[in-house]
């Protein structure tokens, strides 16, 4: 797959096999999973005596690449996704 840096670059891909795979690859974007368990000061240092603590994952959504791509919002990208290659977000 070619790299994405633009939204140019998105549109050059139009009607190829490229493009959804981009799109895909963008949709891959949308959640990131953070850890959202607090910790106290010095955790993760040497000289922490403390309990250790588990992480506390939580999907978390994310637009800001698909924003830098160009589209306005998350219905947007998920409308060209469905129109140029067929595949609806999520399947």
């Amino acid at each position: 797959m070619p790299i994405i840096n633009t939204r140019v670059d998105l549109d050059a891909l139009k009607g190829t096999p490229a493009q959804a795979e981009a799109m895909r690859a963008l949709a891959g974007t949308l959640v990131q999973r953070v850890d959202v368990a607090a910790y106290p000061a010095g955790y993760g240092m040497p000289d922490y005596a403390g309990p250790a603590i588990a992480p506390q994952w939580q999907d978390v959504e994310s637009l800001a690449t698909i924003l830098r791509m160009g589209f306005a919002d998350r219905a947007a990208f998920e409308a060209e996704q469905a129109s140029g290659t067929g595949v609806v977000a999520g399947s």
